[in-house]
């Protein structure tokens, strides 16, 4: 089968895609995502496709920017739109995080940007049969359960993968014939990366013994990733499994209730659902299942990074963070600073009293504040022995209580930017005022002269929006 035949049937079949649809093509120059590419410019106008390339600079060595710069000629020599940016991944690594994760997760957001810009349907990306085997015996020396031997989906939400059943010969040769000469990246000989060592010591060294072991490898694969679809819809509903931007939670009740041979299953779900390369080694799933037998609270690591922990009932899976350190930001008002420790952005302005400033909301709030023009407050995150007057309250608490009760989770609590006007609390975001700051004016047409200080803060996609005032 062509590549261009399995290309058409797959988008006609598995995405059904109709004249007009756009996809997008993740290409790094080399020569699997070239033959991709390739095909697809070649199918797309018949189908009436739009396509767009899109090339990630991840910044992890010199030649970098020559290779995008080359990349970027392949495009134009295929008459292909291209989308390039460049982003230090060694810079945008989390803790805990390893390079290849951080570049795996940076670039699939990339991705799903460009995505999102052009109105797209779908990402392509080159995984072909010889990625699936890689995947499959790295899976296995994670002691990985049956259905992470399912390796790479053909499909998961928008991100399409079409060439599964061709090898990397065959996408070698299917380039060589075009014409086109590839990228060549050298950081895919660092063989400190795992599956570069898979890929060209591991794997050469065991198909000399058994040169059908590739076939095999793929066999099972498939029969697991047939399991797998039956299996994973069941589960979801099961345990009552939720992702959110904290991570993956399910029903910390419903999993105890399951049969311990279901067990990793579930778990493999949590990490696919986190969009995690690897499920959770086997010695953390039993650490995992004799804290579950307890009625004690969870935590325990599960590699790369992440943890599961109990929170309200639910058993979370979360990337590891280290103890926040103290921050602390003036700002003179009118103004705003940025809070890189919460990835946030702050603005205090004076604004007229409205309705809104008397709802609750973690977005924005209205305080009455003794406040003129080139006055100082301060943001921080929270000290021994914080107290104030929470609204509605007749006498001071100690801020660690009002976050307990108000279910601040553990882990957010020291990141929490707070408002200080001098040495008192005004403001926890989505939390409470202080009673001595509330705005006491009603909103009324006969309140336009009244002044009130508003914030906004933003980050992560998105404004939060805060206020206080001169009024009350």
């Amino acid at each position: 089968m062509t590549l261009f035949h399995t290309l058409e049937t797959f988008l006609a079949r598995e995405a059904r895609v109709r004249p007009g649809d756009g996809l997008v093509v993740a290409f790094s120059g080399g020569a699997d995502s070239l033959a991709l590419l390739a095909a697809s410019a070649a199918v797309a106008p018949p189908l009436s496709l739009d396509l767009t390339a899109a090339h990630l600079d991840h910044g992890l060595d010199e030649d970098s920017r020559r290779r995008a710069h080359d990349a970027a000629s392949i495009c134009q020599k295929l008459n292909v739109p291209v989308r390039a940016e460049r982003r230090r991944v060694a810079l945008l690594k989390k803790p805990g995080e390893s390079l290849e994760a951080a570049s795996r997760r940076i670039r699939y957001a990339f991705l799903e940007e460009i995505r999102t810009h052009t109105r797209a349907s779908f990402i392509l990306t080159a995984h072909h049969a010889d990625d699936q085997v890689e995947t499959v015996l790295l899976r296995l020396a994670f002691g990985s359960g049956l259905t992470g031997l399912a390796g790479i989906a053909s499909r998961r939400e928008r991100i399409l993968r079409p060439l599964l059943h061709h090898t990397r010969e065959e996408l070698h040769e299917f380039v060589r014939d075009s014409g086109l000469s590839p990228v060549f990246d050298p950081t895919n000989l660092d063989l400190t990366v795992p599956r570069n060592r898979v890929r060209h010591r591991l794997l050469p060294h065991l198909e000399a013994a058994d040169p059908t072991l590739g076939d095999r490898l793929r066999r099972l694969s498939d029969s697991a990733g047939r399991l797998r679809s039956r299996l994973d819809p069941v589960l979801t509903l099961q345990v009552d499994l939720r992702t959110s931007s904290d991570g993956v939670s399910v029903s910390r009740s419903e999993l105890q209730r399951l049969p311990l041979s279901l067990l990793p299953f579930a778990l493999g779900l949590m990490h696919r659902s986190a969009d995690l390369p690897y499920p959770p080694p086997g010695s953390a799933r039993e650490d995992l299942t004799r804290q579950l037998s307890s009625t004690t609270k969870i935590g325990c690591d599960c590699g790369g990074g992440w943890r599961w922990e109990s929170e309200n009932g639910r058993v979370w899976l979360r990337r590891s963070r280290p103890l926040q350190a103290p921050f602390a930001y003036t700002l003179k008002v009118p103004g705003e600073c940025v809070i890189p420790e919460a990835g946030l952005r702050f603005r205090l302005e004076p604004a007229s009293a409205a309705r809104w400033m008397f709802a609750n909301s973690p977005r924005r709030t209205g305080l009455s504040l003794p406040l003129v023009a080139g006055d100082e407050v301060t943001i921080r995150n929270r000290r021994p022995g914080d107290r104030f007057r929470p609204l509605g309250c007749a006498y001071r608490r100690r801020l660690k209580n009002v976050l307990m009760d108000a279910r601040v989770p553990r882990r957010e609590r020291d990141r929490l930017p707070l408002l200080f006007v001098g040495s008192r609390l005004a403001w926890i975001p989505g939390v409470t005022v202080n009673e001595d700051f509330r705005v006491c004016l009603l909103y009324t047409s006969d309140a336009a002269d009244d002044t009130q200080f508003v914030f906004v803060w933003g980050g992560g996609g998105g404004f939060w929006t805060g206020g206080g005032g001169g009024g009350g």
